[in-house]
């Protein structure tokens, strides 16, 4: 199969208006567009770290006008996995049954950055979707093969889960398969309907738990990942994540799990029998009342005692990852009733817990922010004060799918 090499020169110049790549190729027509969809890889990104991109040359484009490129000192010192400027907190290790993961050095106290890694490999979705599958898969190879080399050995070190023989450019489509994270588009990005799977070969050592002590959030002016502790973790104790969504019963999370070729055996998945049902129980209550916190008109039967339950339930399940989100509910659940020193000081709770959890940036945690400063001028001030908030069984309690 030959490559499109060669993009027509609008289209080029549309990829290098805003960067100069170290490659803008090999290239592959879309089957649903008239856009070609190609690599975009440049070496001396993040002091010479490099990254690639698979997209269109629009999207592209748009992604080399943040800070990330246009700023080199905001990506300064990030990685320190090939170029350590600083001690590690870490030290990696063979797990038994699960291959290399990360173990604590010593303590690391809740909060604590223990990594970040900007961009390795970054493919928009459009590319697994409107390729064939021999075009995409050789897309991938190329991307990686041309990173600097030590930048590469570390993605083709990534464990795959399996010892099958495989050829090259099958086991890189393999490696990024088992190692990606789904990214969301910005708010800024035009294309909003496709979202992007990165890669981050040192991130990717982490383990999966189903109630880690890690949590991550990706900072899009920097196309950097960012891993913090969301509890304590003692010296030798394994630094772990979450592969899945973690608010889900036992059964659903392991059929999700077996995408990644692994049987789930963290603690919380062999727990005894008792105990896990107690967990199950737990989850279908928060997904069935946390849609109500969501509701702001007058049939909602959200209030600041269901969000102190929501605080609780997270509490019991270890969702600390998660407990930025019940200290919002509950801060705008007393605000609307009005109470606001209640109100502000689960506020100032769920500022706390999302930095390390989704980022100074994020919208929630800057809507708490201004609500903890002036709780009376926030505008969630009063709203719920309108109505009963009596509980009845809803139609969807009895709904709810059992096994979710």
């Amino acid at each position: 199969m030959k490559f499109s090499v060669f993009l027509s020169h609008a289209t080029l110049a549309l990829a290098h208006r805003a960067h100069a790549w170290t490659r803008s190729a090999p290239c592959f027509q879309s089957s649903k567009t008239d856009d070609k969809i190609c690599v975009f890889l440049d070496a001396e990104f993040a002091e010479g770290r490099g990254t690639s991109f698979i997209m269109t040359a629009k999207r592209a484009a748009y992604l080399a006008t943040h800070p990330a490129f246009t700023d080199p000192d905001s990506v300064k010192g990030i990685n320190q996995d090939l170029v350590r400027t600083t001690p590690a907190r870490y030290d990696m290790k063979e797990f038994p049954g699960k291959g290399m993961g990360l173990v604590a050095k010593d303590h690391i106290r809740r909060g604590d950055l223990i990594m970040a890694n900007t961009v390795s490999l970054m493919i928009d979705y459009r590319a697994l979707n409107e390729l064939p599958r021999e075009q995409y898969m050789q897309l991938q190879a190329y991307a990686v093969d041309f990173l600097p080399w030590p930048h590469r050995a570390a993605l083709l070190n990534l464990s795959i889960h399996d010892g099958t023989n495989l050829s090259h450019v099958a086991m890189i489509d393999k490696i990024t398969t088992t190692n990606a994270f789904d990214i969301d588009p910005d708010a800024g990005d035009e294309d909003q309907d496709n979202s992007f799977f990165v890669v981050f070969p040192e991130i990717a050592r982490m383990n999966h738990e189903c109630r880690p002590n890690a949590d991550y959030y990706f900072d899009h002016a920097t196309l950097t990942q960012y891993i913090h502790a969301i509890r304590p973790i003692s010296p030798g104790e394994e630094i772990t994540l979450s592969y899945i969504d973690p608010v889900k019963k036992r059964a659903a999370r392991q059929r999700r799990l077996r995408t990644w070729g692994f049987q789930c055996i963290c603690h919380h998945c062999t727990q005894e029998r008792a105990r896990v049902e107690a967990s199950d129980a737990r989850i279908r209550q928060i997904n069935q009342i946390k849609p109500e916190f969501r509701n702001w008109e007058a049939d909602s039967r959200a209030n600041p005692q269901m969000a102190e339950l929501l605080i609780s339930l997270f509490e019991q399940e270890q969702l600390w990852g998660m407990m930025y989100e019940a200290y919002t509910f509950a801060a705008m659940e007393f605000n609307g009733a009005g109470d606001p020193w209640t109100a502000a000081k689960y506020a100032r709770l769920a500022v706390e817990w999302g930095l390390w959890s989704v980022g100074e940036k994020n919208d929630d945690v800057v809507e708490m922010a201004s609500l903890a400063a002036d709780p009376l001028a926030h505008w969630s001030w009063m709203l719920r004060s309108k109505r009963s908030g009596g509980w009845e069984k809803s139609k969807s309690d009895d709904d709810e799918d059992d096994d979710e």
